[in-house]
């Protein structure tokens, strides 16, 4: 799978979905709720992100947090049909992708403008901004 964050900039994240199961622990601490604390139990779904860095990121799902992806996946019938298509097709080769990423050119920094009247150039085009959640 692939990820953006709008605090890595343009970084392009490669990863996986390494677990999921229920869990009582805590999320803050990620231990085991101290004796007499009652913790609710949530979902935790562990990824992998494998590139450009490595690294483990737990995502803890409340039970509305798994309602709403039911929800919009039951109450959409095109998802619906895109997600059994998607089901049973492969996954893409991302060795590939690695291998395009490091041969594609590298882009110039733009340069200072020398006078008064000189225009800079437009800034280099790329994917758009991840849009913020409503």
């Amino acid at each position: 799978m692939f990820m953006r964050s709008t605090g890595l900039g343009r970084t392009l994240l490669t990863g996986k979905v390494s677990n999921i199961f229920a869990t009582t622990v805590v999320p803050s601490t990620l231990e085991e709720p101290q004796e007499g604390v009652t913790e609710p139990v949530r979902m935790m779904m562990m990824m992998e992100i494998v590139n450009p860095v490595h690294w483990t990121v737990r995502a803890f799902l409340d039970p509305s947090d798994l309602r709403k992806i039911v929800k919009v996946i039951v109450t959409n019938p095109i998802l619906i049909l895109k997600g059994i298509k998607f089901f049973f097709s492969k996954d893409p080769d991302y060795g590939e992708l690695a291998k395009a990423e490091a041969s594609a050119p590298k882009t110039e920094a733009v340069k200072a403008p020398k006078g008064p009247g000189s225009v800079p150039s437009a800034a280099p085009k790329g994917p758009g901004a991840i849009p913020s959640r409503a």
